[in-house]
C-alpha cells in the first residue's frame, strides 16, 4: 500500500509477450491492488482481449478489462461502422469485459486505421449504444500539443514517429469532433486518458467537466502534464481540489510490451507508478532523471508536486475509479471468448490470403484457445 491507501490503476497495458506471472509481479512491485487492463488493436492478431481475459481469470477480483474496438471494421464497410462497433461492444461485455478502450484518437493510430471523423453519422449507433447502456469508455484523444511542432517535439517522441504533419488529424479539429459527440450524447461515461492532453488548458477542461458529469480524466503520463502543472502550480492545486472526484490514478505501465514487444523492467514500471503517486502527494520539489523511463524526457528536470490532502489522494488513488466503474469485475464467459478467438483466427486466415508477407500471430491465439478451454 502507498501511505496505507488502496491503489486502483485505471490505465495499464497488457500483451501476451508478458506472462501472467510477470504481470502479477509488476502489480505487486508497484503496490497495485486493482488493475484496469486496457487493450489496443494488435497488428499481428487483431486484439489481445483474450490475453487480458485470461489474466483476469487468473487474478480474479483484482482485474478489470477494457477491450479494444474491432479494427477490422475500418476495412470492411464504413457505412455500417457504428452498428458493427456497437455489436462488438455488446459482445465484449458478454465475454466479460468491463468497458471499451479507444486508442483511435491517437493521431498515429487514427491515420493508420483511416478512422472516420468521430462526429460523422457512421459512428452514431456506437455512441448511442454506449450511452444507453452506460458501458464506459477510456478514450485516448490527441497527444501533447508539441507533437505537432517539429521545433518543440522531444527526442523520445520523435523516435516513436509521433511528429504530426498536415497528413495527420489536427488536434483542435479532433477536439471539435469529440466535443460534438459529447453534445449529442451528454451521458456517455468516459475517462479521457492523459488528462485529455489539456494540462495547459485547465479553464477549458473545467468547462467540459462542469457540463458533462460523467466525464473523468486520468493522470497517466505524458510527462509534459506534470511539467505544465509544476509551471502553474497554484492553478493546478485549485483544479485538483475542485475536481477531486473526477481525476483518476493511472500509469501506462506495460506499455513497452505493446509499443515494441519488450517488457519493461520492474524498476522502470515502479518508477512510472511512483512518479504519479509522488507528484500528487509529495511536499517538496524533486528531480526526475532523464533515465527515469523510456517515455519520459530527454534531460533531467525538477517537478514541483501538488501536496494534496490525504482525503483527495485516497479518491484519486482508488475511490474515483471504483465509483466510476460501479461494480466488481464482470465474470468471464470462457466459451464465448474461445469462440471469439477462433473467429479471429479465421479472419486472419482470410487476411493472409491477401497479405502473404505479414507473419500473423497464430501461435499466440492457439495458446489462448488452449488456456480458455481449461477455464
Amino acid at each position: 500500500m502507498f501511505n496505507n491507501m488502496k491503489i486502483a490503476d485505471c490505465h495499464i497495458h497488457y500483451s501476451s509477450n508478458i506472462s501472467v506471472d510477470e504481470m502479477a509481479k509488476i502489480f505487486d512491485y508497484c503496490n497495485t491492488d486493482i488493475a484496469n487492463i486496457v487493450v489496443v488493436p494488435d497488428k499481428l492478431k487483431l486484439s489481445a482481449v483474450q490475453d487480458a481475459l485470461i489474466l483476469k481469470h487468473k487474478l480474479q477480483d483484482r482485474i478489470y478489462v477494457f477491450a479494444s474496438l474491432d479494427a477490422s471494421c475500418y476495412f470492411i464497410n464504413k457505412k455500417t461502422l457504428g452498428k458493427s462497433m456497437a455489436k462488438h461492444a455488446l459482445l465484449m461485455r458478454k465475454l466479460g469485459c468491463d468497458g471499451i478502450k479507444m486508442i483511435e484518437g491517437k493521431p498515429q493510430i487514427r491515420k493508420m486505421l483511416n478512422v472516420p471523423s468521430f462526429d460523422s453519422p457512421v459512428w452514431e449507433p456506437y455512441f448511442k449504444f454506449m450511452e444507453d447502456t452506460a458501458f464506459p469508455i477510456l478514450w485516448h484523444v490527441n497527444d501533447p500539443e508539441e507533437f505537432w511542432n517539429k521545433d518543440k517535439i522531444p527526442k523520445w517522441a520523435l523516435e516513436q514517429d509521433w511528429l504530426y504533419d498536415e497528413t495527420f488529424i489536427n488536434n483542435e479539429k479532433q477536439y471539435e469532433e469529440v466535443l460534438k459527440v459529447l453534445r449529442r450524447h451528454p451521458n456517455l461515461k468516459i475517462i479521457f486518458a492523459h488528462f485529455f492532453f489539456m494540462s495547459k488548458q485547465l479553464d477549458r477542461l473545467s468547462s467540459i467537466l462542469d457540463k458533462y458529469p460523467n466525464i473523468y480524466v486520468d493522470l497517466t503520463p505524458g510527462i509534459e502534464m506534470y511539467i505544465n502543472f509544476s509551471e502553474n502550480k497554484e492553478k493546478a492545486v485549485a483544479f485538483f481540489e475542485k475536481y477531486q472526484d473526477r481525476i483518476m490514478y493511472g500509469t501506462d505501465i506495460g506499455t513497452k510490451g505493446v509499443v515494441d514487444g519488450k517488457s519493461a523492467s520492474l524498476e522502470e514500471e515502479k518508477k512510472r507508478a511512483d512518479l504519479v503517486k509522488r507528484y500528487i502527494s509529495a511536499t517538496e520539489d524533486f528531480l526526475v532523471d532523464k533515465q527515469y523511463s523510456y517515455l519520459m524526457h530527454d534531460k533531467d528536470f525538477i517537478l514541483s508536486p501538488l501536496a494534496l490532502s490525504k482525503k483527495i489522494q485516497s479518491k484519486i488513488f482508488a475511490q474515483n475509479f471504483i465509483n466510476f466503474i460501479g461494480h466488481v469485475p464482470y465474470a468471464i464467459d470462457s466459451k464465448k471468448a474461445l469462440w471469439e478467438v477462433r473467429r479471429t483466427m479465421f479472419k486472419l486466415l482470410l487476411m493472409k490470403i491477401g497479405d502473404k508477407t505479414t507473419k500473423y500471430d497464430f501461435k499466440s491465439l492457439k495458446k489462448a484457445c488452449e488456456q480458455l478451454k481449461r477455464i
